[in-house]
């Protein structure tokens, strides 16, 4: 039987079999894994229970993997036993392989076997218990951060579960709580209920533990009334059993703490600290001993403790079921699964956010009426243009001896209609007044089409801000883990001696600034989505989900692998910025703005000379009706006469009309029409010396964005490179650490850079597409409304300019 562990060799007997085995490994074509003694490993598990395989097979796989290059590693069928949930079953088991010559290492799977194996001393081959909860409480044999037995270790977590009550408590403050215990563990090992006790009962808290096996209903029958928190232990139970748990639990409204943490409050615990993977860092930790032990060092000499990666998580589903609102506090580092109610939160996406904005903007719905009320100001103007038709009614009383004194020509009392028709035939004023608004009209537009733009660049980098800040908090909640857990390994340095009290007070002190930083980082988050509700009008406050943002999405023109040969050297990016420059200038609101107010000046001066030579021309005609009058004056003094004179006097009938044309123009207008020719000819002279400043303005606005881009496009891949490089020092650093090798100075160092590599690795892809926003703005136009047909005439309009063929560039029409 090969034995390791228990028989060191002489140094220079090692070094010499050692030379030999590698000759003999260049001679043979056989792996050395099937050259060298097979290892069997026996395994006691506390019970039959349906997790067992699955357990079984991540230890196995975890093993082979890392160990099944270097040895011969079998797990012999007739060496796996399961006991029955007795402590007399347990003990047998590991008696029978410790004695089995047939076997070489015992690992014991469960709270039984391990504290079975823990109690036995020395032992007569390796053996490594696992699946310990808390070795004070279990009261398992330590020495410096070790077992110190020899061929014994166990892996604890570093933390104890006073600390996930701690951890509870701070979360939901109780004063009688009850822990659900799996009966088997709570009978054989009472000491782990008695520790808690009596610590509890310290800071004034009632206990009561509930043992529970198979069956939940009994034990939520004994739960006592004034049980206000429940904690959770390993139970064993089956799918329908625990759900049953946890459904009871929330119906009786009772605050859930879940040992296991991650996957049970996923399934409806309201809290756990205890991560998804660790179950997978303790196969890989024992992989990792067991390759040590085989190597030839004591497993007492072996770290006995595992680092718990502590990350609270709260399900706030089931908070709100059982009305239960965590503080700001237990909130900071927490993970919220399940944070916004089912169906009620909003989800954007960069593309959906943008078309949003433009829907719903309010700057950007009164400047849609600006446009409309401009567009009558044209109406307006071309009114004056056409025929002005007017109908009047005048009563008219007057003296009755000025009446009598009109022979007949105007009576006392009358009433009359009238209808004015008036019709320009030339006029310089009106037709430049309209050709003038029209002008303005198209400034208006746009005007609006600049904050169009404008909206659609703040709703995009206002959605890029809010992943940038959600990112960022996650940096800052990942250092915050790091740094509780280097308090962890600086508490467990001053048990075994390595370090002083004053590193634990250093910690805590980083500890409290980490998060004073997560705070911040939680407000900053909060404040972009505050704005990014202000301008896609929403409520302010609304909750809403978001979609990641990567650089391959199809809607950005930046994701075509036809853009990126304009990016690979630099004589193609300069050229690539000349289109871009001439892209931007043919389409840039600001300078068809500018166009459309010289063309409003142009047509001003125009005017402004043509009213010295050319008249006002206007067609004017009406008719007037008398409807009746009464009173004196209405009978002529004349008709008294008739038939006695040689001739009628001829009388005016009740209808009368004109018609006449009206020719004017101004001979002297007091210097006026000299003054507005001048004016006109200055506005223009300034407009076009703005154009110019704006077409410099704009151009280098698009080369500085574009160099820019490239530079952020560049650091994507760079601050990604750093940042992998600091995680990995900073892995090496925190082991160091751990083992009493490097300062507290060099992890906090270590840690600093790391956390600046992350937050420069999570702002960069943001940096670049922020960065993108901001050239397609130059541009004046987005990607997000351009056709598939549009994103080719863009790359057809590319290739042209890059060949140099303007008749044929200028052919097919610019996207806008």
């Amino acid at each position: 039987m090969a034995k390791y562990g228990s028989y060191p060799f002489n140094t220079s007997i090692r070094c010499r079999f050692f030379g030999l085995l590698c000759g003999l490994l260049i001679l043979l074509p056989v792996p050395f894994a099937a050259a060298s003694p097979p290892v069997r490993i026996g395994v006691v598990m506390d019970g039959p229970w349906e997790g067992n395989a699955g357990i079984l097979r991540l230890f196995h796989e975890e093993i082979n993997d890392l160990l099944g290059h270097e040895f011969s590693i079998q797990f012999p069928e007739r060496a796996n036993l399961t006991a029955d949930w007795t402590p007399l079953a347990v003990h047998r088991c590991i008696d029978r392989l410790l004695s089995d010559p047939q076997v070489d290492i015992v690992l014991a799977i469960g709270m039984l076997a391990g504290q079975d194996l823990a109690r036995r001393g020395p032992l007569p081959k390796p053996g490594l218990a696992l699946l310990t909860t808390d070795r004070s409480a279990q009261r398992l044999p330590a020495s410096n951060g070790s077992s110190g037995v020899h061929n014994f270790t166990y892996i604890a977590p570093a933390t104890s579960l006073l600390r996930d009550l701690q951890l509870f408590q701070e979360l939901v403050p109780f004063r009688h709580l009850t822990i659900l215990s799996y009966r088997p563990y709570h009978e054989a090992i009472p000491e782990i209920a008695q520790t808690l006790e009596k610590k509890l009962a310290a800071d004034g808290i009632e206990l009561t533990v509930i043992p529970l096996e198979g069956r939940v209903a009994p034990a939520l029958a004994a739960l006592p009334v004034t049980t206000d928190a429940v904690y959770i232990t390993p139970l064993l139970l089956s799918a329908p059993e625990f759900r049953k748990l946890v459904g009871t639990l929330i119906e009786r409204k009772l605050p859930s703490y879940s040992y296991l943490g991650y996957e049970e409050v996923q399934q409806g615990v309201l809290a756990g600290s205890a991560p998804a993977t660790d179950f997978s860092r303790l196969a890989r930790r024992t992989a990792l001993n067991l390759q040590r032990i085989l190597l030839g060092e004591d497993a007492a000499d072996l770290p006995a403790t595992i680092n718990r990666d502590e990350r609270l998580t709260v399900n706030m589903a089931t908070a709100r079921a059982i009305g239960f609102s965590p503080t700001w506090d237990a909130l900071i580092e927490a993970e919220q699964l399940y944070a916004e109610p089912r169906g009620a939160a909003r989800r954007w996406s960069l593309e959906s956010v943008v078309r949003e904005a433009v829907a719903v903007n309010l700057d950007l719905a009164a400047a849609d009426r600006k446009v409309a009320a401009g567009l009558e100001d044209i109406r307006k103007a071309r009114a004056n243009l056409l025929p002005q038709l007017g109908l009047s009614a005048t009563g008219l009383m007057i003296d009755d001896d000025r009446a009598a004194a009109s022979f007949g020509t105007q009576a006392e009392r009358s009433l009359s209609a009238s209808l004015e028709l008036q019709q320009s035939l030339y006029s310089e004023p009106a037709w430049a007044n309209f050709e003038i608004q029209r002008h303005q009209q198209a400034g208006r537009q746009e005007e609006w089409r600049q904050l169009r733009l404008d909206v659609i660049q703040e709703a995009a980098s206002g959605y890029l801000n809010v992943l940038r800040a959600k990112t960022l908090q996650t940096v800052q909640k990942n250092n915050l883990r790091v740094t509780r857990s280097n308090l962890d390994l600086a508490r467990m340095r001053r048990e075994v001696g390595f370090s002083s009290p004053a590193e634990v007070y250093r910690w805590e002190n980083q500890l409290a600034r980490d998060r004073r930083a997560l705070i911040d980082a939680d407000v900053a988050r909060t404040q972009t989505e505050i704005a990014l509700n202000r301008t896609l009008h929403r409520p302010l406050e609304e909750a809403f989900a978001t979609a990641d943002q990567g650089l391959d999405d199809p809607v950005l023109i930046a994701s075509d692998p036809r853009l990126f040969a304009q990016l690979a050297t630099p004589a193609a990016f300069a050229r690539f910025r000349d289109f871009m420059v001439e892209q931007g200038l043919r389409s840039s609101p600001e300078i068809k703005r500018l166009d459309a107010a010289i063309a409003a000046q142009q047509r001003a001066r125009t005017a402004a000379r043509r009213a010295f030579w050319v008249p006002d021309l206007s067609l004017q005609a009406g008719v007037t009706q008398l409807l009746g009058e009464d009173g004196e004056g209405v009978d002529s003094p004349f008709n008294r006469f008739k038939g006695l004179l040689p001739v009628d006097i001829p009388e005016a009938d009740d209808t009368s009309w004109h018609v006449g044309l009206k020719l004017s123009l101004p001979l002297f207008a007091g210097g006026s029409r000299w003054a507005e020719l001048v004016q006109a000819e200055r506005q223009i002279d300034r407009l076009e010396l703005e154009r110019k400043a704006l077409s410099a303005r704009l151009e280098q606005r698009i080369r500085s964005a574009l160099q820019d881009s490239r530079a952020s496009h560049a650091g994507i891949r760079l601050s990604r490179e750093g940042a992998q490089a600091a995680a990995k020092n900073l892995e090496l650093v925190t082991d160091a650490y751990s083992r009493g090798v490097v300062s507290i100075l060099e992890l906090l160092d270590a840690q600093n850079a790391s956390l600046i590599a992350e937050q420069s690795a999570a702002n960069a892809v943001y940096d670049f597409l922020l960065d993108l926003m901001a050239v397609q703005r130059s541009l004046g136009q987005f990607d997000f409304f351009l056709s598939a047909g549009q994103r080719e005439q863009w790359f057809q309009r590319l290739e042209l300019f890059l060949q140099s063929s303007p008749a044929e560039y200028d052919r097919i029409p610019a996207t806008e």
